[in-house]
């Protein structure tokens, strides 16, 4: 694992912070591929899964923000722990959410990400269980 591919995750945040859908998209290989995401449990590939996945994301908050907090370096991936702050967009109520992901990236850009609700479980998916690192901020 490269310092730029942990780079190109770490500017993910910022740039998924913008909104800015082509900036979004110029992150990720054409064939990425996102499992996860708004609907963990399935996954989204092929015909624009990218613009999908954004537009799934901002459909139901009024805001939302995606704070980095770590990334650990595995055997050909990156591990990232982030936070997910929202307002929602019917409710107004606000949400904190922790998560986790996992990335493997192809020439520079994310060609996958598989998005986790409990950070231990992607701590064992990216095959780290010996990392001692603490996944609660």
């Amino acid at each position: 694992m490269s310092q730029q591919d942990v780079e190109v995750v770490r500017r993910s945040f910022d740039v998924w912070n913008t909104g800015d859908v082509e900036a979004i998209r110029g992150l990720y290989a054409e064939d990425a591929v996102i499992e996860g995401g708004t609907g963990l449990g399935r996954t989204l590939e092929a015909g624009d899964p990218i613009g999908r996945w954004v537009a799934e994301t901002q459909e139901p908050w009024a805001e939302v923000r995606w704070e980095h907090e770590r990334v650990v370096e595995g055997d050909g991936l990156v591990l990232s722990f982030y936070r997910a702050v929202g307002i929602g967009r019917r409710s107004g109520v606000d949400v904190v959410r922790d998560l986790a992901a996992v990335y493997r990236i192809r020439d520079g850009l994310i060609a996958n990400e598989r998005v986790y609700l409990d950070r231990d479980e992607a701590v064992e998916a990216a095959g780290l269980r010996e990392w001692t690192g603490d996944t609660s901020f």
